[in-house]
């Protein structure tokens, strides 16, 4: 059982301080996360006590705070509580660090944030707010002795696009997952040091 959960633009906001510019990448984010499918986004969950944060609302809150650099869970309550587009993405719901935090660490979640990854940059590729060639640029690998055999090609890009999703999917692991990682533990260090 999940929280009951729209967004602003299906609600009437009593708060016009909430809106945001039709081309912000907060509108982006929750255009992309409500096109993912409710058997890929929803899990089974329990259907008693306090119901749970809507994956939806948590998938957006991430999205968010990763493309700002932002990966602790307190950090994400503090951008939560204090930053516009995050409010309109969370219909101004207050959101634990806990609750942020747990979403992060399941297995289901944390699958679900990795592949969101993978499809988000397709989609910014796709509507031109990266360059098909940022993909293959990044790849580019200069040595001292540099040649036309040290470069990657966008048709060998071309026909190897598969093995460039899993080097994308290396990348989240690199930049974001390892940031995520970081913070969940010292926030479990921070814990055990209280308990002493």
């Amino acid at each position: 059982m999940y929280q009951n959960y729209t967004t602003m633009e299906t609600a009437l906001t009593l708060q016009l301080d909430f809106t945001i510019p039709n081309d912000h990448e907060a509108r982006l984010i929750s255009r992309f996360v409500d096109s993912i499918p409710s058997e890929m986004l929803l899990e089974e969950t329990s259907h008693t006590g306090r119901p749970a944060s809507h994956p939806a609302m948590m998938l957006k809150m991430c999205l968010f705070a990763y493309s700002r650099s932002t990966f602790s869970g307190r950090k994400i309550q503090q951008m939560n509580e204090e930053s516009i587009p995050m409010k309109w993405l969370t219909g101004d719901s207050s959101v634990c660090y806990k609750t942020i935090n747990n979403f992060r660490s399941s297995e289901h979640d944390s699958n679900l944030i990795k592949y969101s990854f993978l499809l988000f940059t397709n989609l910014l590729s796709d509507n031109g707010l990266i360059q098909k060639d940022a993909l293959y640029i990044d790849g580019t690998k200069l040595q001292t002795d540099a040649n036309i055999y040290s470069f990657t090609w966008k048709k060998a890009i071309d026909r190897y696009e598969e093995n460039l999703n899993k080097k994308v999917a290396h990348l989240y692991e690199e930049l974001v997952q390892l940031n995520v990682d970081i913070a969940l533990k010292l926030l479990t260090l921070y814990f055990l040091d209280i308990g002493k």
